[in-house]
């Protein structure tokens, strides 16, 4: 009777042949993980928040009722959900600048600082205007939501 033990394959059931095509998904992987392609979307990202398309604006999430009441309190709401929204591309363009090598293109990390830089600027400029935007009804008009 022959005894297994774990870990190792029995002599029967080791397949030899190798066709390359284990390795294809870590060089898939490897690849939309190379800093390029994240410098890449993360300024498209703060573009696309920095002009408010898409899903990178956060009041395409809050939708006012239609009343005659006043929305301030959902509008801010939106406009912080697109702040928070907007360091999605900082933190990639942080994670594609730290990646860089000495190998790399330098508009990698010019595009990948850029896209930091936009989209601070997008959440600064958000922020703002949401501070605008709660202070025009006053402290009551903020608490209705």
């Amino acid at each position: 009777m022959t005894e297994y033990t774990f870990g190792e394959p029995l002599d029967d059931e080791v397949d030899e042949s190798d066709d390359g095509t284990g390795d294809e998904p870590e060089a898939l992987g490897e690849a939309f993980d190379a800093p390029q392609v994240i410098a890449v979307i993360a300024f498209v990202l703060a573009v696309l928040s920095f002009a408010g398309f898409g899903l990178m604006n956060g009041s395409a999430y809050v939708t006012p009722h239609v009343t005659n009441e006043p929305q301030t309190g959902r509008l801010v709401f939106g406009l912080v959900l697109g702040a928070a929204l907007a360091l999605v591309p900082v933190g990639l363009g942080w994670h594609a600048a730290s990646r860089t090598l000495e190998d790399d293109p330098q508009w990698v990390a010019a595009l990948a600082r850029s896209a930091m830089l936009i989209g601070l600027a997008s959440m600064l400029l958000r922020l703002v205007i949401a501070v605008i935007q709660a202070s025009q009804d006053g402290v009551i008009g903020f608490v209705r939501f």
